[in-house]
Parts: structure tokens; sequence; C-alpha cells
């Protein structure tokens, strides 16, 4: 009897000393009990991943995250005489003094392309001129001669008809329609994400250029392009475009495809 008691005792001291009672669970791999602190977290005390970059006490839940708005391009306006007066004509000369935006007027009054200078005259060209055929969005220099006698399909939106006497490439078209507003763009617009995508470029970096402006510079396994900041193309790959940059330091990546 006093055998039995003292082993009883001894039981109870034991289990006190172990740390109270725990929660059994079966662990089919060991096919048996297995102990797990009674302590252990529900399943509902854990917190859900809400997700969608929401914040959970300070801190931010990973993903997914809507992808960044992409700035729409901003074109050059068309510039339609019925709302704007026209400038004084420039002078004419037959050698290749005046600087033009080659633009495609198709549908404004009955035109096509017209050819607008940096004051905003727009010229009917009247005959086809020799060499390359006018591009949209090329910009050139030429000289020309005015066709007071001009018999041809009527544009109500150009100040005269010309016949050009002299052309010289300045510089080529991008392939945006239209030449682009000219802003420091802090990420690619539509304009040059397309392009970017277009020359599968890895980089493309923004520098400082002349007259406050900026060029970029994709760049892809194919070579380096460079482009100011209307869409105009200044280098094009097999080129050291690189050569072209006056602040090389001052480059700043845009974007990383």
């Amino acid at each position: 009897m006093k055998k039995y008691f003292f082993f009883s005792l001894i039981t109870l001291f034991v289990a006190a000393a172990c740390g109270g009672p725990r929660i059994v669970t079966t662990n089919p791999a060991l096919g048996g009990p297995l102990p797990v602190p009674a302590s252990a977290p529900k399943i509902d005390d854990v917190p859900a991943n809400t997700g969608g970059g929401e914040e959970m006490n300070g801190e931010d839940v990973a993903g997914p995250f809507l992808s960044p708005a992409i700035p729409e391009t901003v074109y050059q306006p068309y510039l339609r005489r019925a709302e704007t007066p026209a400038p004084a004509l420039p002078f004419s000369d037959n050698s290749c003094h005046l600087a033009v935006e080659v633009r495609n007027y198709d549908g404004v009054d009955g035109c096509g392309i017209l050819l607008e200078t940096d004051s905003g005259t727009l010229f009917l060209v009247g005959t086809t001129p020799r060499g390359d055929p006018l591009e949209a969005g090329t910009r050139i220099s030429i000289g020309y001669e005015l066709m007071k006698d001009y018999k041809g399909s009527s544009c109500g939106n150009a100040d005269a008809v010309i016949r050009i006497t002299c052309m010289r490439l300045l510089r080529v078209s991008s392939g945006v329609p239209r030449p682009v507003v000219c802003e420091p763009y802090d990420k690619p617009s539509r304009w040059l994400l397309n392009l970017a995508q277009g020359y599968s470029a890895t980089y493309v970096t923004r520098f400082p250029w002349e007259g406050g402006r900026f060029v970029y510079l994709p760049e892809s396994p194919f070579g380096q392009s460079l482009f100011d900041c209307r869409g105009y193309q200044i280098c094009q790959p097999r080129k050291n475009c690189l050569g072209f940059i006056k602040k090389f330091s001052e480059g700043v990546v845009i974007y990383e495809g």
C-alpha cells in the first residue's frame, strides 16, 4: 500500500515538472502520435496575405502590382490657316538655306504632304523633286522658287506652292506619325516605348542636348541608336552613337527592357 502511494506521488511530481499537458496529433508518416506544443498558432490566427501591395503592420505585402501608367505621346498640332494667320513668306533662293519639316496633312483641306517651316509657313510642293521621295517625319533643308501659275490640285491650307531646286536631308524619320512635342521624359512615353520594344532595347538612357533639350539612346543587341526629344533619329546602329554625346556623365537610365 505504501509502495503504491509512493509511486503515485512520484508520477504527479514528474507531470507537474514537465510544464503541463500537450496537444497530441497523429503523424501519418510515423504511424503514431506526434506531440505539438499547446501554444502552437491555429490556422485562423495566421493573417491572410491580401496582396495588391497593401500595407500590414507598416510593411508592404508583396504583389501583385499594376503596371505603371505609360504617358501618352503629345504630338505637334497641325497648323490650320482657318484658325491661325499665315506668317510672312521666307525669301526664295536656289541654295539649301531653309529648314523644313515634312508633314502629312492628309485630310486637311484637300492637302497631303506639306513642308512646314520653323516659323509656321506651309508649302505645297507642286512638282516631284529629284532624289528620294518626301517622307513624312523627316527634316530637310531646301532651296525653292515659287510656282505662281500652279494648276494642280487645290490645298486650302498651304500658304504657297513651290518647286524644290535644292534638297538636303537633315534628320531621318523615326517612324512616328508626326513630330513629337519636345518633352523631358523621365520614363518612356508611348512613342519611345514602342520604339524601344521594336529595337529589343535593354536600356534607354536620357542625355542633355543643345538648347536645354534631351536625346535618348536605346541600346540593344543590334547596336545603339540616338533620337532627339521630337522623335528624329540622329544616329543609327553600327555607328558610335555615344560620340554625339557631350555630357556623357549626366546620362539617366529611364527604361530597362
